[in-house]
């Protein structure tokens, strides 16, 4: 095949050959010849690497092709599972919904009850438990709150009331005083007794009335003395140890042991 196509191009050329140039001159027939070979080599060349170039190409495509095929099926199959997935998160988040609605109306009365449980007890930096629990409260009535989270917030709250039974120290806080507010340094035995001692030295407690307490100063000088002693030792850290103490509104009791 390659000796026609040759033999046919050196044919063609030697008809068009100018005339000064003999047709039968063997040597320029060799010349054109040898010329028409190398082009034709040339052309075949280039014909095999636009050939090879093609093969490559329909090569890479079919390995893209394949590639993405993958792709595909693994898409699909992530989709599908995606689909499984939500599905199952929103029938999960429904059960929690309805487990939370069924929590608003015990969050709400549990509320009320810490809410009165503090009002009781000492006005010990009573103003700012009362927020804390007002705040929950205000919350489960508007619907703002997530009720599941509004109990374990409440839990907390409690936690933070027993510990206020189990534990003593010295603290500062604002009182009413004869009609003042004044800060003053406290110190709390659990939530049985609450001392008060203020800047210009006078010492009180707070004394039960009713419902309520009311802060009241101590007059009596062996009173006052006993006070002063306490707030020294917690002032030192000492929690071990006999206290002499005054006890507002018991009567039956003339002191009460503090051991920390």
């Amino acid at each position: 095949m390659r000796g026609l196509i040759v033999s046919s191009l050196a044919v063609a050329l030697l008809l068009g050959a100018p005339e000064k140039a003999p047709a039968d001159d063997p040597k320029e027939f060799g010349r054109r010849l040898a010329r028409l070979r190398t082009e034709v080599d040339e052309l075949e060349a280039r014909l095999e690497k636009i050939r090879s170039e093609a093969r490559a190409g329909r090569l890479s495509l079919q390995t893209q092709k394949g590639d993405l095929e993958v792709l595909l099926r693994k898409e699909q199959v992530r989709g599908e599972t995606l689909k499984r997935l939500r599905a199952r998160q929103i029938a999960e988040r429904r059960k929690v919904e309805s487990w939370a609605t069924r929590l608003l109306d015990p969050a709400r009365k549990a509320a009320t009850r810490l809410r009165k449980s503090v009002v009781n007890t000492l006005p010990f930096h009573r103003e700012e438990r009362l927020a804390a629990v007002d705040e929950i409260g205000a919350g489960l009535e508007g619907h703002r709150s997530d009720p599941v989270i509004a109990v374990s917030r409440l839990w907390q709250l409690v936690e933070d009331e027993l510990k206020l039974t189990a534990e003593s120290g010295l603290h500062r806080q604002v009182i009413d005083l004869q009609g003042r507010r004044l800060l003053v340094e406290v110190a709390r035995l659990g939530m049985a007794v609450l001392y008060f001692k203020t800047e210009d030295g006078r010492v009180g407690w707070a004394m039960p009335i009713g419902d309520d307490y009311v802060f009241e100063v101590i007059n009596r000088p062996d009173r006052v003395e006993a006070v002063l002693v306490l707030f020294d030792a917690l002032r030192k850290q000492i929690r071990k140890g006999h206290f002499d103490l005054p006890l507002p509104a018991a009567p039956l009791k003339k002191e009460v042991r503090h051991a920390g």
